[in-house]
């Protein structure tokens, strides 16, 4: 599955591990030590909000439901967003969180 590094809004690495496509990114990313914030956890209030910097055709935006938000390009909510099943091994999703 996908590599995912995640970066808070200053550049600096918080997290970079192997991604699946069985949990949201925000859950992955806390499991591997990113504490990505996250209020309501189904895509409302917008606090999980990121912006893709790298790979975001790998990101299926709505794979634990629909954002409510509103959203502008090249961002995701990582709640309700996933790494698509097919990606490839090789490939790479970079997201800066923008709540830290």
């Amino acid at each position: 599955m996908a590599k995912v590094i995640v970066k808070d809004n200053s550049g600096d690495e918080l997290a970079n591990f192997a991604g699946n496509s069985d949990d949201p990114i925000s859950t992955q990313s806390q499991e591997n030590g990113a504490e990505v914030p996250v209020a309501c956890g189904v895509g409302v209030c917008g606090t999980c909000k990121c912006k893709v910097k790298k790979g975001r055709e790998f990101i299926d935006d709505s794979a634990f439901g629909d954002a409510q938000v509103p959203l502008e390009e090249g961002e995701v909510l990582t709640c309700v967003s996933g790494i698509k099943e097919d990606a490839p091994e090789d490939a790479e999703i970079e997201i800066e969180l923008e709540n830290l």
